[in-house]
């Protein structure tokens, strides 16, 4: 190696180091930037993949526990609260990844997806919908809905319910581009037998990790492209979606489809940094979101959204 190459190698790695520690500090300085969030205090809320604001009492959340969890749901506060939880009677937990809050029949429900799949080898999963009972009482299955993907079986963790549509939407996670399937939403009891999910297209618009993430990042960057969870905005005009990084805003007009709505890339909003952000809702008001991740004692942020 002559002089002039070492020198070369000197300054690439001089530039590596002060890339590192910038990267570093930013991500000290964005963890810092909600050093007062409250923290779930569920002891057994510890790994935290659906949030969802009630419509029975827009001051309370419903969350849940990853894979394994069991078939509970938690009361949230949006204080972080525990206000206790509940098993729901006549359904499975094989791998619950989100959940979303809408209105079946004019009353307050849930939707629970039975979605995960890592290893992308479930040929069926599922779609729970359960009362919302709010503060009190206990969830009841409302009904089942077995589907399938028109072509593959996918991993998915990113559910939301488009009620202007009587739509499922749902975002599936590892591959790029992505894909965007919906479902009809049952609009008394689901067909017999198992469903067959509508493609509706490629997303190709969900940001992927760049070099500076792998440098300040190099065991997490490979997932910072993955959606993680869902929810529209209750004027129905606003979708987010949560990635292992960042949410991502778009909204969309009168006469668009959420296909076309997506192909422009989205508001970029910069969130602090979380181990493992797998949870997502939209508040009531629909001019901010709870976010949180899975871990216990997880902070529970509520981060603005812009107009």
């Amino acid at each position: 190696m002559n002089q002039s190459e070492l020198i070369a190698v000197r300054c690439t790695r001089r530039l590596g180091r002060a890339l590192l520690g910038a990267a570093l500090l930013l991500n000290s300085c964005v963890l810092l930037s909600q050093p007062d969030a409250p923290l779930l205090s569920h002891a057994r809320l510890d790994e935290l993949s659906g949030l969802a604001v009630s419509r029975a009492d827009p001051t309370l959340l419903w969350g849940h526990n990853d894979s394994g969890g069991g078939a509970e749901l938690f009361r949230i506060g949006s204080d972080g609260a525990d206000l206790g939880s509940v098993r729901i009677a006549g359904i499975r937990a094989t791998d619950w990844e989100d959940i979303a809050a809408f209105e079946w029949q004019g009353r307050p429900a849930l939707l629970i997806a039975d979605v995960g799949d890592n290893r992308s080898e479930r040929l069926t999963v599922t779609l729970y919908a359960v009362s919302d009972p709010g503060r009190e009482g206990r969830p009841k299955l409302l009904w089942q809905l077995d589907f399938r993907y028109p072509d593959q079986p996918r991993d998915c963790e990113a559910v939301a319910v488009d009620a202007a549509d009587h739509s499922v939407l749902l975002l599936s996670k590892r591959e790029n581009p992505k894909h965007l399937y919906r479902l009809a939403l049952p609009t008394h009891k689901p067909p017999i037998g198992v469903a067959t999910a509508e493609l509706l297209g490629e997303i190709s618009t969900v940001p992927q990790p760049n070099a500076f993430d792998h440098l300040s990042n190099p065991v997490q960057a490979h997932f910072f492209g993955m959606p993680t969870a869902l929810d529209l905005s209750p004027d129905g005009r606003s979708l987010l979606v949560l990635t292992y990084k960042n949410a991502l805003h778009w909204r969309r007009s009168a006469d668009q489809s959420w296909l076309d709505a997506l192909s422009a890339a989205p508001q970029i909003i910069t969130l602090p940094f979380l181990r493992q952000a797998e949870a997502l809702a939209v508040a009531a008001d629909g001019q901010s979101m709870f976010v949180s991740s899975e871990g216990a004692a997880a902070p529970l942020l509520r981060v603005p959204l812009d107009p």
